[in-house]
């Protein structure tokens, strides 16, 4: 599990690096475009499109670090009042719940840009982009989302034997 949690981790770093650079480049399109429309009156109409696609990149993109940092929705009204080891069953459920989500997020992810390729699908904004260009960052971000909760809950599980091990004087595990 090393060399592959080390791979997606490493995957995830470079999904927040390139959600960062979306965001960054979001701002310097809407301030271009506000500079354009208020100082030299000459709106640029395509700003809203481009900036639409950049933030489903940035969201795609970043949720596998936020996963792997513990910053996914969670109820904490009802998980404080949990036990220990019902917040680790819960953790383990929620992952499972994100895996199963991200698995099938990717699989249509990737028929949604199999059919727009097939189809030539263009947006209807000005910038009249191949659709499956920004949509292609769906799968991969849910691919990439996917891989961090296998990982996170093999993590989980590791981690839990190890303590139960350490917890019980010998190497074979036990429940906790």
């Amino acid at each position: 599990m090393g060399f592959l949690e080390r791979l997606v981790r490493v995957l995830a770093r470079a999904g927040i690096a390139l959600a960062a650079a979306a965001t960054l480049a979001s701002m310097a399109v809407i301030g271009y475009s506000v500079f354009m429309r208020y100082f030299l009156n000459l709106p640029t109409p395509w700003v809203d499109e481009l900036v639409g696609y950049l933030l489903v990149a940035a969201v795609m993109l970043a949720a596998a670090d936020a996963l792997f940092h513990g910053e996914h929705i969670a109820v904490d009204v009802l998980t404080e009042r949990l036990s220990d080891r019902g917040r680790r069953l819960s953790a383990l459920l929620g992952c499972a719940a994100v895996f199963a989500t991200a698995v099938l997020l990717a699989w249509e992810g990737v028929e949604m840009v199999a059919f727009s390729r097939m189809v030539g699908l263009r947006s209807n904004g000005y910038l009249a982009v191949p659709m499956w260009v920004p949509q292609f960052v769906v799968p991969l971000g849910a691919a990439l989302l996917a891989l961090a909760a296998l990982v996170t809950i093999a993590v989980a599980w590791r981690d839990r034997r190890g303590r139960a091990a350490d917890a019980a004087g010998a190497s074979a595990p036990r429940d906790v």
